[in-house]
């Protein structure tokens, strides 16, 4: 009987141990996530900083200045509507979006 106890107890054990891993990936995993995307997050944060100061070039300066290339694959959104404040952008890149709200 001592050798169908010794299984019982290293699957048990396993079983724990398993249990207590995959606890731990999921709490961590999230965090992980934000780690890795940070590079992403400041390309983003560019990107709607870039359409920020269109934004004031435009309403200040000259109307109608072109709109800013961004060369990096990273794109922004303008989601208020023109002539409105206060304005907000979106920055976007892979999949990370930064926004930026300021008045004038």
């Amino acid at each position: 009987m001592s050798k169908g106890t010794a299984l019982i107890y290293v699957l048990l054990t396993v079983g724990i141990v398993l249990s207590i891993v995959f606890f731990l990936t999921a709490i961590f995993a999230s965090k992980l996530r934000v780690a890795f995307d940070f590079a992403n997050s400041v390309t983003a944060l560019y990107a709607a900083d870039s359409a920020a100061e269109w934004q004031i070039y435009d309403r200040l300066k000259e109307p109608n200045a072109t709109q800013p290339s961004l060369t990096n694959g990273a794109t922004f959104e303008i989601t208020t509507p023109p002539g409105s404040l206060p304005v907000k952008v979106i920055g976007k890149f892979r999949g990370v979006s930064r926004a930026i709200e300021f008045s004038l």
